[in-house]
């Protein structure tokens, strides 16, 4: 199959992870917690797939189950803890976006200096630059604000690393289990390792307003498409393209939740933004370019 169809997929999947900041706002306004929204959503996800998907429910080695765990955690639970509690406790929320925003980068370095099969260009290292500036504008829509709290700063970054942790280690599981069974075996830990949260934060949401049309299509959204669909499609991709090209199209990230914010939350559009938006799709467009990578 042409690769170009991947790096849609990719795109596709990076737009609809970048829309789920304003969709899990409604749900954050209803009442649930992060960490209730990111159990349901694992939840319904894992019990969607598993009539279709019940291969290796035990894998073949105790390492590769460990790895499972990893991947649970790092793709999952302490991905969600990391990132929200961070937003939780910041005094602006750019801070954690601009941060987390770093993980293309972050995957880019670790998978050269782990993998050292790929050497990144100097014509990739100007594009994630601008990449990285467009985002930084987008992020921050005209309001340059950033939080010195060494406690956000720390939890951001951890969230970017446990997702190029998360990267890294798929790529080793492919030669061995599907992608349905990876994205599987992720939900699963993710929800066992996120239930321990609640043994130090009990359950305190009112589970009935998640009956409501707009909270219920909410959160099948996250479960569904932006869960189900969106892991399952990305680790194809990162199998078909690699991580680093991949990971470049999460720089789009911001300016879908940029985007649906507007529409679904009211939230204005600066000429910063837009002009970061621009910048973005060039660094994106030269880090995706034929030399971007040299092998």
């Amino acid at each position: 199959m042409n690769k170009i169809i991947f790096h849609f997929l990719a795109l596709f999947t990076s737009f609809v992870w970048g829309s789920t900041f304003a969709v899990s706002k409604v749900l954050l306004n209803a009442g649930l917690s992060p960490a209730e929204i990111m159990i349901l959503r694992f939840l319904i996800a894992y019990l969607v797939m598993l009539p279709f998907s019940h291969k290796y429910i035990i894998s073949l080695s105790v390492k590769d189950e460990l790895m499972f765990v990893l991947c649970g955690l790092t793709a999952g639970s302490l991905y969600f803890f990391a990132e929200n509690t961070a937003v939780e406790i910041s005094s602006t929320s750019s801070t954690v976006a601009l941060l987390v925003c770093l993980t293309p980068f972050f995957t880019a370095l670790a998978n050269r200096l782990v993998r050292k099969d790929e050497k990144l260009s100097s014509l990739f290292l100007f594009g994630t630059f601008l990449a990285l500036s467009g985002t930084a504008l987008v992020v921050f829509n005209g309001v340059f604000v950033l939080d010195d709290n060494p406690i956000v700063i720390v939890l951001s970054i951890l969230a970017s690393i446990c997702w190029v942790i998360y990267s890294l280690i798929v790529r080793d599981l492919e030669g061995k289990y599907g992608s349905d069974v990876i994205t599987r075996k992720i939900f699963f830990w993710g929800i066992i390792t996120m239930s321990l949260y609640f043994f130090i934060s009990p359950v305190t949401a009112d589970f009935h307003v998640v009956t409501e049309p707009k909270n219920l299509f909410s959160l099948l959204f996250l479960a569904l498409v932006a869960s189900l669909g969106c892991y399952l499609v990305w680790n194809i991709v990162i199998k078909r393209i690699g991580i680093v090209l991949a990971s470049n199209y999460l720089y789009f990230n911001p300016i879908v939740a940029l985007i649906t914010a507007y529409f679904l939350l009211n939230e204005k559009i600066t000429v910063f933004a837009i002009s970061g938006c621009i910048l973005t799709i060039l660094g994106v467009y030269i880090c995706n370019a034929k030399n971007k990578v040299e092998k």
